[in-house]
């Protein structure tokens, strides 16, 4: 029996993958409301057969069409009947009058994520007047573990604008039991039509380094990255000589909010007013040869502040002022990491809404996965307007970066 549900569910994921990747290829991303449009037809269905089960005088007759429209998506639903009576109603349906309040949503979503701990879920499906098991609930999170797994073998775009790199730390429960330190890292991407999307996550226990990041990017050109005009991140360790391998014509920028928040920690206040000074005339110079000039600035007064820490960054000059070499309404969007935050963000509450921890492993890729989707749906709404308008000078930087490895080929 368990081999038999192991294959449906393998065959599920399967036929997942290509939905995903036909909804790609036509600009769609209605990944999260697919998934609880599959978990509540399939809750229903079960508890059709629960009921003819107790009812063995009664028969399974057939399905109607009900449309759920929710604020993450609509939901196309085959509402199972059966032959005799109308004692049958799915009790996770809301009646057909009802209306759907935001309580009903989270119910959902919890449902898929686990985000709550049991005791509330049972406690909320009370509040609604609907039944919980415990079995159903590892049934559904079996089934969108195995869309988690299509998900993160899902193809890439060949061409990338800008690729955005950041961390999420946090506190995991290992397989033996143990508290242990993790970090999630996360690629972010604006795409050729200026819109944002996750190009996948990477979970690393312990501290990243070289090999980590020869892994990471070996996973995402093999689902298909071939071309990505700016990398965007904090100075993570091996990082850099990474970029540099594999995308040698792509420039890296290492990320403003990550340096300020490193200055601020290290120096008093007036110290640091007279550093942010120097960076605020970079970020504002319209050329590379005047940002180039307050940099130096920069530098020169950090010298006197702290000379090993001025000659890192000095070292760094190019990956610092790599934004200004794009258009101006772009460069807010680039010289920063910041995009990842909405995602950091949320991981944070349903870290809080756990305890204050990821109970294992399994917990926490169900969770980061339903949030991923959730925003890629979001996000492909609405493209980022400063690139949006500028789609025919993306299309030339790409042309003139990957221009020069045609010609070495």
């Amino acid at each position: 029996m368990a081999k038999r549900k192991e294959t449906q569910l393998e065959k599920l994921a399967m036929q997942v993958a290509e939905y995903i990747q036909k909804e790609k290829e036509e600009g769609k991303y209605f990944l999260l409301s697919m998934i609880i449009q599959e978990v509540v037809n399939a809750i229903m269905k079960g508890e059709r057969q629960a009921y003819l089960n107790q009812n063995p005088d009664n028969y399974a007759n057939g399905y109607y069409d009900r449309t759920l429209g929710l604020t993450f998506g609509k939901l196309n639903l085959k509402i199972p009947r059966v032959r005799y009576g109308n004692n049958f109603y799915p009790s996770l349906l809301p009646d057909k009058w009802k209306r759907v309040d935001k309580e009903y949503e989270n119910l959902l979503l919890a449902l898929l994520s686990n985000g709550y701990s049991k005791a509330k879920i049972k406690q909320t499906l009370k509040k609604l007047g609907l039944p919980y098991c415990e079995e159903d609930m590892e049934d559904i999170l079996d089934l969108v573990y195995q869309h988690l797994q299509a998900y993160k073998n899902s193809v890439l775009p060949e061409e990338i604008f800008a690729v955005f790199i950041d961390a999420y730390h946090a506190k995991l429960r290992d397989e033996n039991e143990k508290m242990t330190n993790i970090s999630i890292y996360l690629a972010v991407a604006i795409d050729m039509e200026g819109y944002k999307q996750i190009l996948g996550y990477w979970i690393k226990k312990g501290k990243e380094n070289k090999s980590f990041w020869i892994e990471v990017f070996q996973d995402m050109i093999s689902r298909g990255l071939k071309k990505v005009a700016i990398f965007v991140s904090d100075d993570f360790s091996g990082l850099t000589d990474v970029v540099n391998q594999f995308f040698p014509y792509s420039d890296h920028q290492l990320c403003w909010t990550h340096m300020k928040r490193n200055l601020r920690r290290k120096f008093n206040k007036k110290e640091y007013s007279l550093l942010n000074k120097h960076l605020t005339f970079v970020k504002e110079s319209l050329t590379k040869d005047e940002a180039l000039g307050h940099w130096n600035n920069f530098l020169n007064e950090l010298s006197n502040l702290n000379p090993s820490l001025a000659k890192q960054y000095e070292k760094k000059t190019d990956n610092y002022l790599a934004f200004i070499l794009y258009p101006d309404d772009m460069r807010k969007h680039i010289y920063t990491s910041n995009v990842v935050e909405s995602v950091n963000a949320g991981l944070e509450m349903m870290r809080l809404e756990l305890g204050g921890y990821f109970p294992s492993m399994r917990t926490l890729e169900i969770n980061l996965f339903i949030q991923l989707s959730n925003l890629n749906d979001k996000w492909m709404r609405k493209p980022v307007a400063a690139f949006r308008g500028n789609l025919y000078e993306m299309r030339q930087i790409l042309n003139v970066k990957f221009g020069l490895e045609n010609l070495f080929d």
